[in-house]
């Protein structure tokens, strides 16, 4: 009796090895086919509060200080702890800065790049550390998308076309008789003035205008007061003034003052408090802007990407989109002070409802259908909704009948 015992034992230590290495299998054979691809092994949970790297390229320049108002006020919003670098306007220390972040331990980084150059070096450092990046503000051109697009860490790019920035105020300066015009701007292997020079003037001498000069390399608006200064002395005959910046904006104003006989209307892209200021005082004969919401939509991206739920467009890739460029009648101006600058043009709700975890099943065409969307005027019907603002403010500025 006891014979067979010992042999039902060994039976039943045998079928449960036997078992036991079958469920090992089993398990294995799971993991391997979930294993994260390589986009996404770095990716968090949204248990997990993120942190993300964003760099502005020069702190105490208004158009680039309010994309940093704007990322802190989505990272805010979307619960994420951030760590903001000043690249002090020198392309080198945009490089450092991304190797800062990086030994900083953030999840993930929101880029601008000020020279097309610095898209694949920031790639190839977030590829090496294993860390999603995206971009905000410059597209980069075709070429660096192409080495971009092989990342598996890119998570794309949102942004706006700086030639249609220039081009409809090129158009808008012809249509008013104008005819001669100089533009000031930043330096020339800057993208985004780069594009924004030459859309004026396409448009502008198309319709029979001609550009006298181009002032470039300003970065500050002491920069440019005093080569408008300069270029007002080399041109006195001109009727026209672009400036590519608000600061750029700010000092061909001041520049003009000192040139009494100098009857030139000046146009500018960024709308910034002075520049609203010359809207209301008339100084100032049409602006464009606004469309440094980009960052928000940037960091949109990046935030779904790290709680595991990356926004791909067609083919699996990373997305591009593009942010409409504003133009600002001077009658919208006090609304657009309000809503743009002392506050945020979109909600926390509603920056919410485009991300992981409160929308888990967002998808990208619900982010790029706000943005194709975006304009003074659905903005402000939002916040009337919201009940922000009143129907008589809206009927003021000519938002509704």
């Amino acid at each position: 009796m006891r014979k067979i015992f010992y042999v039902l034992l060994v039976i039943i230590l045998a079928c449960t090895l036997i078992f036991s290495g079958c469920g090992s299998s089993s398990s294995s054979s799971k993991i391997s086919s979930t294993t994260t691809p390589p986009s996404q092994k770095n990716s968090t949970t949204a248990n997990k509060k993120l942190k993300l790297g964003f760099n502005n390229f020069l702190k105490g320049f208004y158009s680039l200080d309010i994309l940093e108002k704007s990322f802190k006020a989505t990272a805010d919003a979307l619960n994420v702890d951030t760590m903001i670098t000043n690249d002090e306007g020198k392309v080198e220390q945009s490089v450092q800065n991304v190797q800062n972040m990086i030994s900083s331990g953030v999840d993930g980084i929101v880029f601008f790049g000020i020279s097309d150059t610095l898209f694949p070096v920031v790639s190839q450092k977030c590829r090496e550390a294993k860390i999603p990046f995206v971009i905000y503000d410059h597209i980069p051109s075709d070429k660096s998308m192409e080495i971009l697009q092989q990342n598996p860490y890119f998570v794309g790019v949102v942004g706006e076309h700086d030639y249609d920035a220039g081009y409809p105020i090129g158009e808008y300066a012809a249509n008013q008789g104008l005819k001669k015009a100089i533009v000031v701007t930043g330096k020339n292997t800057d993208t985004t003035h780069s594009a924004r020079v030459k859309g004026f003037t396409d448009s502008f001498t198309k319709a029979g205008g001609r550009v006298l000069d181009v002032g470039w390399g300003n970065t500050t608006l002491a920069d440019a007061l005093s080569q408008t200064d300069d270029l007002l002395t080399a041109h006195p005959d001109v009727d026209c003034i672009y400036a590519t910046g608000g600061d750029f904006g700010s000092g061909a104003l001041q520049a003009l003052q000192k040139h009494p006989n100098v009857k030139a209307k000046v146009f500018v892209t960024d709308l910034d408090p002075d520049i609203l200021a010359g809207l209301k005082a008339g100084t100032i004969t049409a602006a464009n802007g606004a469309h440094w919401v980009n960052v928000d939509f940037a960091t949109i991206l990046l935030v779904n990407y790290l709680n595991n739920h990356p926004l791909r467009d067609s083919g699996n890739k990373a997305p591009v989109v593009t942010v409409p460029v504003l133009t600002l009648p001077n009658n919208q101006v006090s609304l657009y002070q309000k809503f743009w600058l002392n506050n945020e043009p979109f909600s926390v709700t509603e920056l919410r409802n485009l991300t992981v975890p409160w929308n888990p099943n967002v998808t990208l065409n619900e982010v790029k259908s706000v943005i194709s969307n975006y304009s003074i005027k659905s903005r402000l019907e939002e916040k009337q909704k919201e009940g922000l603002v009143t129907s008589d403010e809206l009927k003021k500025a000519g938002i509704i009948n």
